[in-house]
């Protein structure tokens, strides 16, 4: 059988609070809360918002934002005025537009977190609000604020970040190159100009896909940098993701990223229970914190050793036109044959959305069939082809697939 793979569309662009997104199953609007945080109210009011607006599906990003889908398009147009009124997002169109920010998920509440992580991730919010020659960065172009602690310095991934050396010193790490400590008013004002120095770069490719883009930066603004470390971090143990992390710290993970409004109204009312704060992670997690006992939602993960934590997938064909077949009922059949520490991420076209990453395991949807590739990208060589799920379905439950590589019989 002939594989067939349709070439993607690579749209270049994400869908935002002002610039929603049209895909198979309605519009997509999307709220980037400050700091990856956001009250038990405004969970609330998401999940209310989701049901009679959207379909009820809410998807947890890589970048800790919270995705409402299936909305009409006059649904998704007068939604930046309600989320705004909720604390959601700023007026300001072009602020919002700066402000792809991530921030370590247990500042302020993870006493081995640097403690100023919240004051210097608030001076460079303010400080990328100021800079208006930012508004031309790309959309996908991102910052973040690494305080390390239980979420290990490293783990946050962006074009830019802000890295604790601890004793109140930062360092600025873009792509391959970092800055000596400094203070968080000279880290964040390095930041800053390694940006606007981006944006000044003919077609310039982005630091987090294109690491020596971090080199050429620091040489345009005249900045000494050294090799940038804790590049190899790809992701935290499982057993971060979800139960009890840590004192009155409680993770419930989304599996594959999908909330329903009913999962996230759960959260909300535990929340309450504990400080208020639902705190979003790049991981498909939601912290709670100060709670009595262990919450539990129905649906949600809340076990460190369930393995779909090890497990990535889109929204496949069910709502996306690019997608070539399903994915997510695939993909949750698949995670009970992954071996010990081995990962999986199933994939609706070659683009790899949801983990752009090597994964033990990918499988990609074709037009007649799956792909499925060994330690590499949905992008990746195809080792194997398979008619429908159900063969890839048969393929993994029969006999785990790195014994057959192990054995020599693909």
């Amino acid at each position: 059988m002939t594989q067939r793979f349709t070439p993607p569309e690579v749209k270049g662009w994400c869908p935002g609070l002002f610039a929603p997104m049209q895909a198979k199953d309605g519009w997509l609007v999307r709220v980037r809360p400050a700091f990856g945080r956001i009250t038990a109210a405004q969970a609330t009011f998401l999940a209310q918002i989701a049901e009679r607006e959207g379909n009820g599906l809410i998807c947890l990003t890589n970048r800790a934002s919270l995705q409402l889908r299936g909305f009409s398009h006059a649904n998704a147009l007068r939604f930046p005025e309600l989320a705004v009124l909720a604390g959601l997002g700023m007026a300001n169109p072009e602020y919002e537009k700066r402000l792809a920010l991530l921030v370590s998920p247990l500042a302020g509440c993870d006493p081995s977190c640097a403690p100023d992580t919240l004051e210097c991730a608030t001076a460079l919010r303010a400080a990328l609000c100021d800079a208006n020659s930012l508004s031309t960065l790309p959309d996908k172009f991102g910052f973040a604020v690494d305080g390390g602690g239980l979420f290990t310095v490293g783990l946050l991934k962006a074009d830019i970040t802000l890295q604790t050396n601890g004793a109140g010193l930062w360092s600025v790490v873009c792509g391959n190159q970092k800055s000596k400590p400094a203070s968080v008013q000279v880290a964040v004002e390095l930041a800053v100009k390694l940006a606007q120095a981006f944006v000044a770069l003919p077609k310039g490719k982005r630091p987090v896909r294109y690491p020596q883009t971090g080199q050429m930066l620091f040489q345009a603004i005249n900045q000494l940098g050294c090799p940038a470390e804790n590049m190899g971090i790809a992701a935290p143990d499982p057993a971060m993701l979800a139960g009890k992390i840590g004192p009155a710290l409680y993770a419930l993970n989304v599996p594959l990223g999908i909330l329903t409004s009913a999962m996230l109204r759960g959260c909300a009312n535990h929340a309450r229970n504990g400080d208020g704060i639902l705190r979003l992670t790049p991981w498909h997690s939601i912290i709670l914190h100060g709670m009595p006992c262990t919450p539990h939602v129905a649906d949600m993960v809340d076990t460190g050793t369930n393995p779909i934590l090890r497990v990535s997938a889109c929204m496949g064909n069910a709502g996306c036109a690019q997608a070539e077949g399903a994915t997510q009922a695939l993909a949750k059949k698949l995670a009970h044959s992954l071996g010990a520490g081995k990962s999986l991420h199933v994939s609706g076209c070659s683009k790899g959305c949801a983990h752009p990453a090597k994964a033990s395991w990918t499988v990609v949807a074709a037009q007649n069939g799956y792909g499925l590739i060994c330690n590499g990208t949905a992008s990746g060589p195809v080792m194997r082809f398979f008619p429908d799920d159900r063969a890839v379905e048969d393929y993994f439950i029969g006999t785990k697939p790195q014994e057959r590589i192990m054995n020599g019989r693909v």
